[in-house]
Parts: structure tokens; C-alpha cells; sequence
């Protein structure tokens, strides 16, 4: 997608702009409203250009695409700025690509994360997760969540909801192409709450209201397709999709994910064709 990004950047007039070593600045989320754009009309042909990016080969910019989507009926100066901000990044590592599979991996492997309550204007929480088959990432969600959440455990369990969701849809399209899926698939949480509501066998009274979810996710992990482990904070790929997040967590999340630059593709390549077999 390189010379789609150098595309973007010349036609928002960005060519020359410097570089940005992330994406959304981390603290866009609290701060303060700013005057309103007299119109939205490159506010929002930037913001459609980084959805077809953010959704087929660059996950590194699907949170930032989802947090800034929200503003296109009436964007803000500052939130112009912050689209831009996205180009940026982009300039910045637009020989970055996305490597499919390292064989590290067999299998299916899920990442899911929540950032609870980081919408100040209604409270509702960010929902993320990352699906990776044979090392490679090969789809992934960022979207913000349809009701309030009352703890972290119940944003993180309605996450999990999600990722469910759509890792049914998976499991159908990997047996389309006859692969075998071994079961069960690992489901990697931070939140050790979220997995003891998911293995506890009644609901309390502060989980009652998500009786449905409940039992949606409990199927799954009744019946053997999932199991769910806890997985470090520090290391949980899904949170690049939950959250802005500064530098160095940007750098260290989008290696995780397999995005690499170009060059370092081709080295492999050349040694792959220059072995004696």
C-alpha cells in the first residue's frame, strides 16, 4: 500500500510534512473542544482514505481511524490537525509492510482487550482485538462499544463478546479452504476478572444485566472451541487497538503484529533464494 499512502499525502498536500512517531496523540481523548471546521469535506475524505487503509493492511491506524471517524458529521480544528497527525505517521514509516506469517505459530491465536470508559463525552469504552493464523494477522476489530460498561471486567467481558463474534465468522472461512483449526483456540485476556467470569458457573448480581453475553461466550468455552488464558498487559497486542498510545508501545505493538519494513522483507527473500536447496 505504499503508493496508495504516497497518493494520500500528495493529495491532502502533506509531502513535505514531518514525520510522527505515532499516530493519534495519546492525550487527543481529553482534551478540550476546539472551533468547528466551516466544512468537513477534507476532514472527511482524509478520514475515508485511512479506513480503506486501517481495515485491509495497515491495523496500526484502526484505532486512531475509529476514535477520529467519530467526529466526521462536525470535526474540530483540532481533530483536522490529529487526521493529519495520522498521515504523519504514516510518511514516517511508509516502507512498513505486512508480513504474512512467520511460522511461529500454528493455528488460530486471539488477543482481546478493552479500554474501559475512554470516551469522555458518554463514557462507553473501546473494544480491540487482533486474530493471528500462522503467525500472521489476518483480521482484526477496533470500535467503540454500544452501552456503558460499569467496570473494566464488563468492558473487557463485552470485548470478548465481540471477538467471538467474529472469530466464528473465521473459524467458517478457514474451513472453506479445508485447513484444519486446532482446537481449542487460545483467547489471550489482561484481565483475570473477565476469565473468572467466563469459567464461574452463575452470575452474580453486579454481571446479571450481561446474562446474554454470558452465556454466548460460556457456549464457546463450554463446547471446547476457545480457551481463555491470561495474557501481560505489557505485551498484549490487542491494547494498539483500544487506546492512542505513544511511541515507543506504537514501535514495539506494529513489530508484534508483523509490520515490518520493506527492506528487511527482501533480505529474507534473497536468503530464502540463495540457499543450497
Amino acid at each position: 500500500q505504499q503508493k496508495n499512502i504516497e497518493k494520500m499525502l500528495k493529495r491532502f498536500g502533506m509531502e513535505s510534512a514531518k514525520g510522527s512517531p505515532y499516530p493519534l496523540d495519546p492525550g487527543y481523548m481529553k482534551q478540550h473542544s476546539s472551533p468547528l471546521l466551516p466544512n468537513n469535506d477534507q476532514y472527511r475524505q482524509i478520514i475515508g482514505s485511512l479506513l480503506y487503509l486501517s481495515v485491509n493492511s495497515r491495523p496500526d491506524v484502526a484505532a486512531c481511524t475509529s476514535i477520529l471517524g467519530r467526529k466526521v458529521s462536525c470535526p474540530s480544528a483540532l481533530d483536522l490537525c490529529e487526521a493529519k497527525r495520522v498521515l504523519r505517521y504514516l510518511k514516517q514509516i511508509i516502507d512498513n509492510k505486512l508480513k504474512l506469517g512467520d511460522g511461529s505459530v500454528e493455528g488460530l491465536v486471539v488477543f482481546v482487550d478493552a479500554d474501559w470508559g475512554g470516551d469522555k463525552t458518554d463514557g462507553k469504552s473501546m473494544s480491540g482485538a487482533i486474530f493471528k493464523y500462522n503467525g500472521a494477522a489476518v483480521s482484526w476489530l477496533s470500535r467503540k462499544q454500544n452501552c456503558v460498561s460499569l467496570s473494566s471486567t464488563e468492558a473487557e467481558y463485552i470485548a470478548l463478546s465481540e471477538a467471538i463474534k467474529e472469530f466464528s465468522w473465521i473459524i467458517e472461512l478457514i474451513n472453506d479452504f479445508h485447513e484444519d483449526v486446532p482446537q481449542p483456540t487460545i483467547v489471550y485476556e489482561d484481565n483475570q476478572g473477565c476469565i473468572k467470569l467466563a469459567n464461574s458457573e452463575r452470575m452474580g448480581r453486579n454481571t446479571k444485566h450481561i446474562n446474554t453475553r454470558y452465556n454466548f461466550v460460556k457456549e464457546f468455552d463450554e463446547n471446547g472451541s476457545i480457551k481463555l488464558e491470561y495474557c501481560p498487559t505489557e505485551i498484549m497486542i490487542a491494547d494498539i487497538f483500544t487506546k492512542p498510545l505513544h511511541g515507543q508501545k506504537m514501535r514495539r505493538f506494529w513489530e508484534m503484529l508483523g509490520l515490518v519494513r520493506t527492506f528487511a522483507i527482501e533480505e529474507e527473500c534473497w536468503d530464502y533464494g540463495n540457499t543450497d536447496e
